[in-house]
This record gives C-alpha cells, structure tokens and sequence, in this order.
C-alpha cells in the first residue's frame, strides 16, 4: 500500500527515537484502513536497517484470520521475546495490530506488561478504536494520532479515477484507502445505479443482476444505502454538501414529496432493515429491493 499523510508522524517519531526520547509504548491511533499498520512495520524496519519483516529483533502480534479477538498466548508470547537479548539491532520491537481487538485477559496480560517497561523495548499499539482499550492501557502509552486522508491524498493514489469519482470515494470511505481501492470501483458503480434507479423510478436491468449475483457483497449495497440515506437527510435540514452524480436532481425530487420528518422515519426504518437482514441472514436482494420500493413510492 502506497503510504500517504504519515510524514509528520514519522519525522516527530525518527527525531524522539534519534535523541534517544522514544517512548517505550507507542498508541497509534486513526482511522481504519488508512495504512497505519503499513506504516509501522515500515518505520520499525528502517530502524532495524532491514526489509525482512521477519527480523529477530521484531515481534508482531496480529489477530488470526479465524478469529474474532487476539487471546492472551499471543500477549504471552511477548514475555518471552521481551526476555531475549536483541538478536543483531540495539532495540526490539512489539507491533500489535490491533489493540482494540484484544480480549479482556489479553488487555490485562499487556497492562502488567506495560507496568514494567523493559530498557531498550518499544511497544508499537495500532488502533482505529482507542474506547475500546483500557483506560489504564491507553494511559501508559504515548497517543500518536494519524491524521484522515484528504482528497488530494486520496488523487495522489487512486490517480485513475476522475475528481467527481475521488471526491465520492473520500467521503464515503470515510478515509480508508484500503476501502477505496478495493471497493472503490464497486461503489461509485453501484451507487450510480442505484441513484439513476431512482430518477427512472425503477430498478435498472444492471442494479438487479448486480445484487443477483451471488458473488456481490452485501457489504456494498449496505454502504451505500446508509450512504445515500445520511446524505439525504442533510439535505433535507438544509445542509450544503457537494453533490455527487446524479444525487442533486434525485434528492430534489424526492424531498418535493416527502416532509422532512418522514424522510428520517424512512432512512430510520431502511437502515434497521438493513441492519437485521446483515444479522439475521435474511434475503439480502428483496432487502436492497423493498427499500428502493420505499423510496420511489412513498
């Protein structure tokens, strides 16, 4: 992943670890799928004067892919490494990725461990939700907070979408690149059909193959209809936002029909539809299908 908007992150980081003020635990903190995991391992192995992420002085502790939470053997395990001498650098080095998916007596294995920092060990936290760490956790750490991506971020990686297209991908990704670049494609598309559906007051050939195929996520449609409704309520409390596609005409239509507190009970019930067919397991494309209906008709 190309990494973008970490410079400042990185030079405060390589000056402290310079002058020798590196603290011994690092929480970095921003939002999903912005790079940060990319980032630290990055940082750590130019430290380490290597590329090889396998190196003997590095340890990293990730969630498998199995499973839903990081189990206190892997926090385990970081007593041990931490016991070692270094191997060939200086300095050994924890990345944990992620700390807000540590389980309660993993989150109690890293506090003890934090309480007594080992000289010449940096601990590397990655989080995109620090509510869910420890208080006492966070509280030990140096919080080092990744700004969002802007779209002029955004063009510098995605370089192969229009304005219009890049502007979309920023907002509803809410900052994640790892989303734009891979769903990218699939939610300007999808969200273009879906707002030309609307105008036509039909559902188009080409939205309904799309959620007929078993191979589509559901996850998309979801994003963008909680997208689509978000947007159409600020629109209705008179919010100026830049409009995308052809949401300007749509939005207009809609709302010369529909009282402001009746487009939230629609958005409210859509969304908790929505919601229960991603729980439940329910018939996803007759849930796409019955709030579209929603929409048009009411």
């Amino acid at each position: 992943m190309m990494l973008i908007g970490f410079d400042t992150v990185k030079s405060n980081l390589i000056q402290s670890y310079q002058n020798q003020k590196l603290h011994h635990a690092i929480l970095l903190c921003g939002k999903k799928g912005i790079g940060k995991a990319s980032f630290a391992k990055k940082f750590v192995l130019e430290i380490l004067n290597t590329e090889n992420s396998s190196h003997p002085d590095l340890l990293i502790i990730e969630k498998e892919a199995e499973k839903k939470e990081i189990g206190i053997e892997k926090i385990r395990n970081i007593s041990g490494f931490l016991n070692q001498t270094a191997a060939i650098a200086l300095h050994k080095f924890i990345i944990i990725d992620s700390a807000c998916e540590l389980n309660k007596s993993a989150s109690n294995a890293l506090l003890k461990i934090l309480e007594e920092p080992h000289a010449n060990n940096f601990l590397i936290l990655i989080t995109h939700n620090p509510n869910r760490i420890l208080p006492t956790i966070r509280s030990r750490c140096q919080i080092t907070k990744i700004p969002s991506l802007t779209a002029e971020d955004f063009t510098q990686i995605i370089d192969k979408t229009s304005s219009e297209t890049t502007e979309f991908l920023t907002e509803i990704c809410d900052g994640s690149i790892s989303d734009a670049i891979n769903l990218g494609p699939d939610l300007s598309r999808f969200y273009q059909l879906f707002l030309r559906s609307i105008l036509n007051q039909k559902l188009g050939d080409e939205l309904l193959k799309q959620i007929s195929d078993k191979n589509f996520s559901f996850a998309i449609a979801e994003k963008i209809i909680e997208f689509f409704f978000n947007r159409l309520i600020k629109v209705a409390n008179n919010a100026q936002i830049n409009f995308f596609f052809d949401e300007q005409k749509v939005f207009l239509d809609l709302l010369k029909n529909l009282a402001p507190q009746k487009t939230f009970a629609i958005a409210d019930e859509s969304l908790s539809v929505l919601h229960k067919a991603q729980k439940l397991y329910l018939d996803k494309k007759l849930c796409v299908i019955n709030i579209f209906n929603r929409i048009c008709h009411e």
